[in-house]
Parts: structure tokens; C-alpha cells; sequence
């Protein structure tokens, strides 16, 4: 059973890919790749598994928007934040120019919080990553992030 209700707009997008741990959508009159994540956890190796298809479809696609919905999480996994700011996100950057990134954090304050920590150590530990030219920014449904 899904922890994350499913937002209206899904219903009418292209489900591309499903596991029990996440969702692929794709919102064509946006550009946009929607990956909602369905369980409380994810191992790093499942982890990996989605965001390869979230690659291939960004390839494929010509994806500009990527819209990462985690409102389904309840732990936070600092190896899987820090692979997927460092070596998804540069990839997907320098392969095929994706900067747009919005985010959808579950609603438990410590969740945000591990995410500033996490964020702000991978910045002191990779400096010269990508991030500055990244348009990142979180919000509150998917609805918003395909406006904003």
C-alpha cells in the first residue's frame, strides 16, 4: 500500500515505470519526469535501479523538469541523497542538460532538517559540483512543481 496519496493529475499522465518503491510519470506538456516514491524506505540499490530509468527516460524523452515526490519516506538515507546530488544530478546535467529539479518532502520537520545537513555536507565536500547551476527548488504537490 502506497504511504503517499495519489495526487489527481497522476490519473491523466503516462505511468512509465512502477515498483513498490516508486513511480515513474511523465507530463509531456511540461517536460516533466514525476518519480514518487511509494515506500517508507528504500535500499540504495533500489534506489540506483529507479533513477537508472529515471536516466534512460530523460535520454529518451527530452526531459527539461524532473519532479522527485518523497512525501512517502520516512527515513532519510545520507549515501542515496549524496549519490543522487553527485553523480545523478552531473550526469543528467552534463548528458543531457536537465537543471530544472523540484522536490516534495514528506511533512515531518526532521525530514527537511536531515535534508539541510545532508545538502549542506555534500556542498563542503564537493565544491566544485554542479549545484550553482542547478534551478532547485521544493514545494508543496506536483501540481506546483510542474507550475513553478
Amino acid at each position: 500500500m502506497s504511504a503517499t496519496p495519489k495526487e489527481e493529475i497522476l490519473t491523466s499522465l503516462p505511468l512509465h515505470f512502477s515498483t513498490p518503491f516508486a513511480s515513474l510519470y511523465e507530463a509531456p506538456q511540461h517536460q516533466a519526469l514525476i518519480c514518487q516514491t511509494l515506500a517508507p524506505y528504500i535500499s540504495i540499490e533500489a534506489f540506483k535501479e529507479i533513477f537508472s530509468t529515471c536516466s534512460s527516460l530523460v535520454a529518451d524523452r527530452g526531459i527539461g523538469r524532473f519532479i522527485f515526490d518523497k512525501r512517502s519516506l520516512r527515513a532519510f538515507h545520507q549515501p542515496s541523497m549524496e549519490w543522487y546530488f553527485v553523480e545523478w544530478k552531473q550526469e543528467m546535467y552534463h548528458a543531457h542538460g536537465l537543471r530544472i529539479h523540484r522536490k516534495i518532502l514528506p511533512y515531518e520537520p526532521w525530514f527537511k532538517k536531515c535534508v539541510e545537513a545532508g545538502r549542506e555536507e555534500i556542498y563542503q565536500k564537493y565544491p566544485e559540483a554542479v549545484f550553482d547551476k542547478l534551478d532547485i527548488r521544493y514545494t508543496a504537490s506536483i501540481e506546483e512543481a510542474l507550475r513553478v
